[in-house]
């Protein structure tokens, strides 16, 4: 792990907004600020509004949010960092096309579920993913999907294959049964 991505996790929530760009991550760290600031403020500041059992409880409280969110934040970029990510995730996407095209739906579909919990915006694997689900006739789940990926950064860039698949999800819908 480069040392950047190590002193990232001193300040919680900053590794996941950093290098997710994930609005929790900002949260966590807007959070872990208004913490601070109170204990800081309740010991050097104003010491006699704030009782000492109570500064005593907010140091604790926001040490141990300090350590918990360290923790996750080390898990997350040692997850996101790692010497090969990448070539996992591409590695993982082949597999889930090459299942996809066989029509192996299970081993397809838990392939692009591994990718898409790695990384929440991967847009191909929610695209393909949404595909998968209409083919195996869960087009609930499809349609989740594909409002998922429409309303997720990279949903522009899928716009007319998500139009395509609501289309294709719909005549499946609409198909009279035999």
């Amino acid at each position: 792990m480069q040392r950047s991505s190590f002193f990232a996790c001193f300040w919680p929530g900053l590794p996941q907004l950093w290098w997710r760009g994930d609005l929790r991550g900002l949260m966590l760290a807007f959070l872990f600020a208004v913490a601070l600031n109170f204990g800081l403020m309740a010991t050097f500041v104003w010491p006699e509004m704030v009782s000492p059992l109570m500064r005593t409880l907010g140091w604790g409280a926001v040490l141990t949010f300090w350590a918990v969110a360290g923790w996750l934040g080390l898990r997350e970029v040692s997850r996101l960092c790692g010497p090969s990510s990448e070539s996992q995730e591409q590695g993982l996407f082949v597999q889930a096309q090459s299942e996809y095209l066989k029509g192996h739906w299970l081993e397809a579909e838990t392939a692009l579920r591994k990718l898409i919990e790695r990384n929440e915006r991967d847009g191909d694997a929610r695209l393909m993913l949404a595909s998968l689900l209409r083919h195996s006739g869960r087009i609930d789940e499809a349609q989740v999907e594909l409002d998922g990926l429409e309303l997720s950064e990279g949903g522009l860039k899928w716009a007319l294959e998500i139009a395509r698949e609501r289309k294709l999800a719909l005549a499946v819908v609409t198909e009279p049964s035999a």
